[in-house]
């Protein structure tokens, strides 16, 4: 039997896929409707390190940098190593130096 927070990462990679397409043809609103969906998906695994990349993701799509950073410290609380929260903190800061 597969464990529950696989099937929400490979659905939520799909969904990713599809907001991307949604994004690429300049279908904002749907793209932004599935990435709110990412991230109640994720939210029902919180401790799970793959499924909090995907939120800041999302979170990045939404423009949402101050809660993504506040994910990507919990990311970081869990694995100090992590190379994707790590990038999203420089990104942050480069963002912020341009401002």
């Amino acid at each position: 039997m597969q464990d529950k927070s696989n099937i929400d990462f490979e659905n939520i990679r799909r969904m990713n896929e599809i907001a991307e397409v949604y994004e690429i043809t300049g279908q904002d609103k749907k793209a932004e409707r599935y990435h709110k969906n990412i991230i109640k998906l994720c939210d029902r695994h919180p401790k799970n390190e793959r499924l909090l990349q995907c939120k800041i993701h999302s979170l990045n799509h939404l423009k949402k940098p101050y809660k993504s950073l506040e994910t990507t410290n919990e990311l970081l609380n869990m694995n100090p190593h992590n190379m994707m929260a790590l990038f999203n903190i420089i990104k942050y800061l480069k963002e912020e130096s341009h401002v």
